[in-house]
């Protein structure tokens, strides 16, 4: 069974847990904006919790101001990674621009981090974070994935599909996938073995999800098919082993989205029937 448009948006994503659901098709302006800190940090941000793991990872849409930071030597205290959308962003000294990433490890000491400009940026961190100006310790280099590091490679199995590798991340691997006027009427779905994380930088992509069961009490039910449409600014979670990107998915003429994984990129691919 497919329904025609069903959308699993959260009002709110911060009161989820994502170890146990998918958030599908969270559309940015429909999330509580919030004023936040990082302790250590100069500067206010305002943060839009898009999912969250209870123990204390989240991944938060983020709008920092200029001068956000700080500029003496710290670590923080919590992996922190960061995927610029809009703005620039002085990381230990590496200058991070539009779609450019960079993660640095928790207890790894850095000489400061600035907001260059009006930044917004996908923050994901590992657990409550703040920056730690007492941590001691020789400086390390951040991990920084440039969006013009790799070139762009097809995907054969999604004609129309291509992705552009940005790094190794603490968790696992970040990368931007492209699209153009792809249409998968009737070709594999896949999988991954970890969670994915994706949200939609410019254009439009229509995505097919196969839920192992409607009711998350009950899955071990038949599964449901689903239909969601992405737009810029929507942010899909998706629990590890689902099934995705079968026939009914597509994009507009140009499509454009940053994907990051718990794990391995590595796809599982099947024709979605049910086993014998």
């Amino acid at each position: 069974m497919r329904s025609p448009d069903v959308s699993e948006t959260v009002t709110d994503p911060a009161v989820v847990d994502r170890r146990h659901r998918s958030l599908l098709a969270v559309r940015e302006a429909e999330v509580p904006s919030r004023m936040m800190t990082i302790s250590g940090c100069e500067g206010r941000i305002e943060a839009r919790t898009l999912s969250k793991d209870m123990s204390g990872p989240a991944t938060r849409l983020v709008m920092l101001s200029r001068g956000w930071g700080s500029g003496v030597v710290g670590a923080f205290t919590a992996d922190v990674e960061l995927f610029v959308i809009r703005g620039d962003l002085m990381v230990a000294g590496e200058r991070v621009g539009q779609y450019d990433y960079a993660a640095v490890r928790s207890g790894e000491v850095i000489p400061g981090i600035r907001a260059l400009s009006p930044t917004l940026a996908l923050l994901m961190t590992s657990a409550p974070v703040r920056y730690d100006s007492s941590a001691g310790g020789m400086l390390s280099q951040p991990l920084i994935g440039w969006a013009s590091g790799s070139p762009w490679m097809p995907v054969s199995e999604l004609p129309g599909r291509f992705i552009r590798p940005l790094a190794d991340g603490p968790h696992g691997q970040v990368w931007l996938a492209g699209a153009r006027s792809w249409t998968n009427e009737d070709g594999p779905w896949h999988s991954h073995a970890g969670a994915e994380e994706v949200f939609v930088l410019d254009g439009e992509f229509t995505m097919a999800e196969r839920l192992p069961g409607h009711d998350p009490d009950h899955l071990d039910g038949p599964a449901v098919e689903q239909i969601h449409y992405w737009e810029a600014g929507t942010y899909t979670y998706r629990l590890p082993g689902q099934l995705h990107a079968g026939p009914g998915s597509g994009s507009s003429e140009l499509a454009l989205a940053f994907h990051r994984m718990q794990g391995s990129r590595d796809c599982l691919w099947t024709d979605g029937a049910p086993p014998t």
